[in-house]
């Protein structure tokens, strides 16, 4: 059984992320939450803290609304809204899927890499992570 939205949803907390390099806008500038129609792009996957867990799972509710799926892919070509390097982003994590069921949260990671003949980018699977309705713990499967 679904656990019921809360009304109204708790606002987003909002941070300022900024990497070494000093791109502020590159990995996952948008929320601490990191929400399922925004990209994630990391050097690993995202961490929530309770408070963030909770308002992530309230909207991923909200998102599913009466249905029984609801899918939310990001496909690579997402990142060229970003950059057209691509290549520069080598073993980074991409927020690839977003699966919400009325089981739970299921994230698809996947590393970015290159092709060894035509050095073009692609993607390999790292890894999953999966969150349920009706506890606060989640659970890493590694690809």
């Amino acid at each position: 059984m679904l656990p019921r939205i809360e009304q109204p949803l708790p606002p987003a907390p909002h941070s300022h992320h900024t990497s070494i390099s000093g791109n502020s806008d590159l990995v996952g500038a948008t929320s601490q939450i990191y929400l399922p129609e925004v990209i994630y792009l990391g050097v690993t996957a995202p961490t929530r803290n309770r408070t963030e867990l909770h308002i992530f799972k309230q909207h991923c509710l909200f998102l599913l609304q009466n249905r029984t799926e609801k899918h939310i892919s990001h496909p690579l070509t997402e990142l060229q809204t970003i950059t057209p390097h691509i290549g520069a982003f080598n073993k980074f994590f991409w927020k690839y899927r977003t699966l919400i069921t009325i089981n739970g949260i299921l994230e698809d990671y996947r590393g970015i890499t290159h092709h060894s003949d035509t050095r073009t980018p692609c993607l390999v699977k790292v890894c999953t992570i999966f969150y349920s309705w009706d506890n606060s713990s989640y659970t890493v499967t590694l690809a």
